[in-house]
C-alpha cells in the first residue's frame, strides 16, 4: 500500500484514532473514498500531551497516509487558526478543544424543555469572546410559547422550531459558507435543528427527562458535517455545564459585551464592577439599562475564579 502523503480533515474522534474526510479520494474506501480511519502517530500523541485532552481535535487539518484498505495515520496537525475550548471534565487544568479551525459558535437554548438557561449560554459567550470568534444566538423550541429575550448584547439572536420551520431559513443563512460549531445544553434540540437546515442528515434526537428536566446526550462525540449549501458545522454533545479554560480574571469585564461598553467610563481603569465608588456598571444596573441576569452571571464567574484561586 502507498504511502503517499494526504490532505485531511478530521470529522470525528473515539478513544482508538480519528475518522478523516480527505480532500482527494481513494477508490474502495467507504463515502465514495473520501473517508478513512486513522490512528494518531506517537511522536504526535508526545506534544502536549500534559495539557491537552487530545492531540487532535474535530476540524483539524492533517496530513495522513493510507496504510492498509481502510486504515491510515496521522502523521502530522496543521497550525490551528481558531479553538473552542473548556477545561477536561476528569482534569479541570487539561485543555479540552472542542472544534478546531470554526468562524464561529452557534449556541442553542430552548424556550422551554429544558428551561432557557442565561448563566450557560453567557459562561460560552464568554469563552467565545475570548477565543475571537463571532456567536450567534439561538433560541429553540419556539413552538412552546414566547419570549421577551434581550439583544441589546450585540449578538444575533435567531428564534427558532424544528417543529413549526419559524426561523430556519435565517439560520441557514448565517451557517452558510461559514464553519461553525454548535453548542448547547442537553436536549435543547441541537440536533433536531440540523437534521431541519439540511434534510438527509438523520442525526440522532432525544427527549427531555421529565423528572430531571435534563436533556440526554443524543450527540455523544463532536462531528464534522458539510453543509450543500458551503460551509460546514460541527455537532458538539450536550453540556450541562461550561467551565472556562485559559481565562485571567482581569479579562472577564471585557469578555461581556454590554459590561465592557461601560467600563471606561468608570471612576478606576481596574474597576471590578463590584463595590467600588463612580462605577458606571451599577449604575447602568441600578438604571436598567444593563439586564440583572447578565450582571449575576458576571458575578457568578467572578466568584469561580476566586474559587480557583482560593
Amino acid at each position: 500500500m502507498s504511502e503517499e502523503e494526504r490532505g485531511a480533515i478530521v470529522v470525528r474522534l473515539d478513544a482508538k484514532g480519528c475518522l478523516v474526510r480527505l480532500d482527494e479520494p481513494i477508490e474502495g474506501l467507504p463515502a465514495d473514498g473520501h473517508e478513512l480511519w486513522c490512528g494518531v502517530r506517537g511522536r504526535i500523541h508526545l506534544r502536549d500531551r500534559r495539557s491537552q485532552k487530545s492531540p487532535v481535535a474535530v476540524g483539524d487539518r492533517v496530513t495522513v497516509i493510507h496504510t492498509q484498505e481502510d486504515r491510515g495515520a496521522v502523521v502530522s496537525v496543521h497550525p490551528r487558526r481558531s479553538t473552542l475550548s473548556r477545561p477536561s471534565k476528569r482534569h479541570g487544568k487539561v485543555e479540552h478543544v472542542m472544534a478546531a479551525n470554526v468562524d464561529q459558535v452557534v449556541i442553542v437554548s430552548a424556550l422551554d424543555d429544558p428551561p432557557f438557561n442565561p448563566a450557560l449560554v453567557d459562561r460560552m459567550l464568554a469563552v467565545v469572546e475570548f477565543s475571537k470568534l463571532e456567536a450567534v444566538i439561538v433560541v429553540n423550541k419556539m413552538d412552546l410559547g414566547e419570549v421577551a429575550f434581550d439583544e441589546a448584547m450585540g449578538y444575533r439572536t435567531v428564534f427558532t422550531s424544528a417543529v413549526d420551520g419559524r426561523g430556519l431559513d435565517t439560520l441557514r443563512e448565517h451557517l452558510t459558507g461559514k464553519t461553525s460549531v454548535v453548542a448547547g445544553h442537553s436536549g435543547v434540540g441541537k440536533s433536531s435543528l440540523l437534521n431541519a437546515v439540511q434534510s438527509g442528515l438523520g442525526l440522532a434526537v432525544g427527549l427531555v427527562n421529565k423528572v430531571t428536566g435534563r436533556g440526554r446526550h443524543t450527540t455523544t462525540a463532536a462531528v464534522w458535517i458539510p453543509l450543500v449549501d458551503g460551509g460546514a458545522v460541527i455537532d458538539t454533545a450536550g453540556v450541562r455545564e461550561f467551565g472556562l479554560f485559559g481565562i485571567p480574571a482581569r479579562d472577564l469585564p471585557w469578555l461581556f459585551r454590554d459590561i465592557a461598553a461601560l467600563a471606561p467610563e468608570c471612576r478606576y481603569p481596574d474597576c471590578s464592577h463590584t463595590h467600588e465608588p463612580e462605577c458606571m456598571v451599577q449604575e447602568a444596573l441600578l438604571e436598567g439599562d444593563l439586564a440583572p441576569f447578565r450582571f449575576d452571571s458576571y458575578l457568578k464567574i467572578l466568584e469561580s475564579f476566586e474559587e480557583q484561586d482560593g
